[in-house]
């Protein structure tokens, strides 16, 4: 019985307190042609509303990152592509996120797609934390978007 309420209480530490997420950054700018083609905007919306359903299990956390310097241009552009769940606005040098993000990879440009695998863990006063993050897909250019979309969102 005791070795039973030990395995119990180890599953629940482990689920409530180390969580799997996936998180989809997508940058983009109102400059960028290929951002604001009919069908990547369509395609980034049927990422927002497929996605979860064919990665059943696991929460996803959506993110546009607007490269514009003007935030009432980067407002309008990002409305384009309906609801984010956060969202961050600024030029290449002034934006965090790209700063992260495109300056590891081989070819930063927009529009861009990358895929993490994010690991939290519950902090004080029940904040979650970021523990691990793992990218697993980059998709770079409105075409291969779109084709990653029709693909299914394959993640390999």
């Amino acid at each position: 019985m005791k070795l039973n309420i030990f395995f119990l209480f180890i599953f629940l530490s482990i689920s409530i307190f180390a969580q799997e997420h996936m998180t989809i950054f997508y940058f983009g700018a109102t400059s960028c042609g290929p951002c604001n083609r009919s069908e990547v905007i369509e395609s980034i919306k049927k990422i927002k509303s497929e996605f979860d359903s064919l990665h059943q299990g696991v929460k996803t956390k959506y993110v546009m990152v607007c490269l514009d310097e003007d935030i009432s241009e980067g407002i309008k552009f990002i409305e384009k592509y309906g609801y984010w769940d956060e969202i961050s606005i600024g030029s290449w040098s002034k934006n965090e996120l790209v700063l992260e993000n495109l300056n590891k990879s081989n070819m930063p440009g927009v529009p861009h797609i990358f895929v993490s695998r994010d690991t939290y863990e519950k902090a004080n006063h029940g904040v979650e934390l970021i523990k691990t993050r793992e990218f697993v897909k980059e998709i770079i250019g409105g075409d291969k978007i779109v084709e990653w979309v029709k693909s299914g969102f394959i993640l390999e």
